[in-house]
């Protein structure tokens, strides 16, 4: 009996251990929750002071604290933000029935925000209301790996354009820092499967669905300027200082358009892009009659062009669909294809003013 006493008290005080543990595991896990959730709410505040004050407008509904017990999550309803961008000077309007900002094991160091519900963006007079199975922004936090950049996962994309419907099976974005040749530069990349577009008339002869598209770039150039700069004295100081897009790959699969594109952009004295490449093409005398088909090509252009790709063409040993690999340029605001001048470039038109809100 003594033996068997002891025994009982043994597993009592062990269960009584236990249950401390796991009480005092909840009580640190609770005050972190706290603090980390107060601590999103305030950086959230700031972040919203900060855009107004530079002229954005941000309007959100009352935050709410959620994820207990694995998360720390911030629940943002009804978000509006107008503001502007160097890449729309005019302005935008993006709207979110709901916005989630979460931070959760294993990547503690990272920043998860999620959009959820009707959504709409405007740019100008276009307005598409839209809505995703999954749209999320993942940041690094201060202290975070900074090579890790952002990354951006859309899914389940449904848009109603003026056009029609648009829907996107995945879109996955990356930026990030990198570096080339010991210089600091911008790793760009973009992953997209089965879009399906807006039915255009204009491009019957190509069809709307998009099987893939892929980039993947490296953006060198100087640091951003703490100045106000405006569009144009960025432009300058960008080609002044060696800036340049390096088009490591630029894959497409679009109906009868299918090839791989790898290329150096440069802006030249006129501020125009230049630059020299290889692209190969499946089937690339279909290619060239699509291209003059949808009108992105002069019918002479490509004639000349399909006569002498489909000469050049040849089928893999390991067989599939002919192919071709040829030199591609744009020089002087000219597109060329193996040295046959395809298609002539719109100027950029950059601004002289600085950007502002309208």
């Amino acid at each position: 009996m003594p033996g068997r006493l002891g025994r009982r008290r043994a597993m009592r005080g062990v269960a009584m251990t236990l249950l401390g543990a796991v009480l005092l595991a909840g009580v640190v896990l609770g005050v972190g929750w706290v603090w980390l959730t107060g601590a999103m709410t305030v950086s959230f505040s700031d972040w919203v002071a900060q855009q107004r004050a530079r002229g954005w407008e941000v309007e959100h509904g009352l935050p709410v604290r959620a994820g207990w017990p694995f998360a720390a999550r911030l629940t943002v309803p009804g978000v509006r933000v107008v503001g502007w961008t160097a890449a729309m000077p005019r302005g935008f309007v993006w709207e979110a029935q709901q916005v989630d900002l979460t931070i959760a094991p294993p990547r503690m160091n990272r920043l998860v925000l999620a959009a959820s519900g009707q959504q709409r963006i405007r740019a100008g007079m276009i307005s598409v209301p839209y809505t995703a199975a999954r749209l999320e922004a993942n940041v690094a936090l201060d202290g975070g790996p900074p090579a890790q950049g952002m990354e951006f996962t859309l899914e389940g994309l449904r848009a109603e354009t003026r056009e029609g419907p648009l829907t996107a099976a995945h879109v996955q974005a990356r930026v990030a820092p990198g570096s080339e040749n010991g210089e600091p530069a911008l790793i760009l990349q973009l992953d997209t499967r089965e879009v399906r577009l807006p039915p255009f008339p204009a491009l019957a002869d190509v069809g709307r669905d998009v099987e893939s598209a892929s980039i993947d770039a490296l953006l060198t150039g100087p640091p951003p300027s703490p100045l106000p700069l405006t569009p144009r004295e960025r432009a300058e100081t960008f080609r002044d200082n060696g800036g340049r897009l390096d088009l490591r790959t630029v894959a497409l699969r679009w109906g009868p358009l299918a090839g791989e594109l790898r290329m150096v952009l440069r802006l030249d004295a006129a501020l125009q892009p230049e630059g020299h490449g290889l692209l190969t093409v499946e089937r690339p005398a279909e290619m060239v009659a699509t291209l003059a088909a949808i009108g992105m090509i002069p019918p002479r252009s490509a004639m000349t062009a399909g006569a002498v790709l489909g000469m050049v063409a040849r089928v893999p040993d390991g067989g599939g669909a002919p192919q071709v690999e040829v030199p591609v340029g744009i020089i002087d605001g000219t597109i060329t294809l193996a040295s046959i001048p395809l298609l002539r470039l719109r100027p950029i038109v950059w601004p002289g003013e600085p950007l502002h809100l309208r």
